[in-house]
């Protein structure tokens, strides 16, 4: 999982900061009901969400649509997937800023972090309310930047054209003072994320956080099974999370259970212009301990396909490789585990 984004968002790159928070839309609103379909009731589910779309539907009816349009999406109904990436616009920000809490007075010398997670909704009519603070800063400072934030204007989620009151968290990471070159040491990172779990157990991005630190600083950490397991808890559809649950399940032989964590973020990850690599080498591999050559074959060579040009070529050839592995096994009785070799 060394690599698993070449973009600038990428967890190793946010890793490098000296503080990382987690948040942003929650992908649609969280009273959303969520459906198990299989792939012959998709269609007919998919269909019906459409057409309550058409009318006039009130915010519970776009609500349940869109449950049930993603439900088809998970499914495999590529239709859905599709309706969904062109008629989904997600919550933007229209007008206002958030400065910083202690304002442009003198700064110390050495450098001050602190972590903000801030819960609110984005109404239908652009306003930002009912924010509650997650986590926290020395000093309160969500008290001085909520009041910010509630000033500013928001366009809520919306699909087909209907917006609905969205759940918005916003993560304000906070640093004064100090010079580029006095960021934490890798001992102070890992203190700081064991801290923000205790002090907030209930802060989403604390555990990711955590989870993130430990996987890029000590993945052989004990701990690290147990953070991962609370934080995907938490946040089963983060594609990060997702992917790297998955692939611990087919370290331990389940197989299934690693295609069930994979499917929202599977098909998800289709939808966007560049889908995920890792992702679908995951996919590739928990088929493939199924004995599912054809599925496996095909995530696995689309996932070739994927990696950038300019990728390192270890990597590169690791995925040629395993695309290698999976050919040669797949032309004759296999009696081999796709979680065997290195990641």
């Amino acid at each position: 999982m060394g690599y698993f984004l070449e973009d600038p968002r990428s967890y190793e790159k946010e890793i490098q900061k000296p503080n990382l928070g987690w948040g942003g839309h929650q992908g649609m609103p969280t009273d959303t009901p969520v459906l198990e379909l299989d792939a012959s009731q998709a269609p007919a589910v998919f269909d019906e969400a459409v057409a309550a779309l058409a009318g006039q539907p009130s915010e519970s009816q776009v609500s349940r649509a869109a449950g049930d349009i993603a439900a088809a999406c998970d499914a495999g109904y590529e239709k859905a997937c599709q309706f969904l990436k062109e008629q989904t616009r997600l919550p933007e920000r229209i007008e206002g800023t958030v400065l910083h809490p202690q304002g442009a007075g003198a700064a110390p010398a050495r450098a001050e972090y602190a972590v903000v997670i801030v819960k609110c909704r984005i109404e239908t009519d652009e306003r930002v309310r009912g924010c509650q603070a997650i986590e926290d800063g020395s000093g309160r400072p969500s008290e001085r930047l909520i009041p910010q934030l509630e000033e500013s204007r928001y366009r809520p989620w919306s699909l087909a054209g209907h917006a609905v009151a969205t759940p918005y968290t916003f993560t304000l990471n906070l640093r004064r003072g100090g010079t580029g070159g006095d960021d934490l040491l890798v001992e102070q990172k890992l203190g700081w994320a064991r801290m923000r779990v205790a002090h907030f157990p209930q802060s989403t991005g604390a555990w990711i956080n955590l989870a993130m630190q430990l996987a890029v600083h000590t993945p052989e950490d004990p701990d690290y099974p147990k953070v991962l397991a609370q934080a995907y808890a938490l946040a089963p559809l983060q594609k990060w999370l997702a992917t790297e649950m998955a692939w611990q399940r087919i370290q331990q032989g389940q197989h299934t259970a690693a295609l069930m964590a994979l499917r929202p973020v599977l098909r998800r990850s289709m939808m966007g212009s560049r889908p995920n690599p890792y992702v679908l080498e995951t996919a590739a591999a928990a088929h493939f301990g199924l004995n599912q050559c054809t599925e496996a074959l095909a995530e696995q060579q689309k996932a070739v396909e994927l990696l950038p040009a300019e990728w390192p070529a270890p990597e590169r050839e690791r995925f040629q490789r395993k695309l290698q592995d999976y050919r040669s096994a797949c032309a004759v009785p296999k009696d081999v585990s796709a979680g065997t070799g290195p990641r």
